[in-house]
C-alpha cells in the first residue's frame, strides 16, 4: 500500500514540509504535526501558498535520510470520579 502525504506550511520556519496521512489524522485537532524529517509543524492558515519545501523532507522523501518516528496520540487524561466519604 503506497504512503500518501500532505504537504503542510510551517508558520514557525515558513516551509512546507511532507506530513504522511497517519501524522495528519493524529495531530488534525491541535494542528500540531510532525514532518518525515521530525520537525513538528505549527500549520500556516490553510489560504497561505506553499513556501519552499524543506530540504529535511525532500532528502527523507527521496530514500537519503530516516523517517521520523510516528506520533503517538496521547491519551486524555480523567480524573477520578469518585468522593472520599467523612
Amino acid at each position: 500500500m503506497a504512503t500518501f502525504f500532505v504537504p503542510i506550511r510551517c508558520d514557525t520556519d515558513g516551509l512546507t514540509h511532507a506530513v504522511t496521512e497517519d501524522e495528519f489524522a493524529a495531530g488534525r485537532h491541535e494542528g500540531r504535526f510532525r514532518a518525515v524529517c521530525g520537525h513538528v509543524v505549527l500549520a500556516a492558515a490553510m489560504i497561505e501558498e506553499p513556501g519552499r519545501f524543506d530540504p529535511g523532507c525532500r532528502d527523507v522523501l527521496r530514500g537519503g535520510g530516516a523517517v521520523a518516528e510516528p506520533v503517538v496520540p496521547r491519551q486524555e487524561r480523567r480524573r477520578p470520579r469518585w468522593r472520599a466519604r467523612r
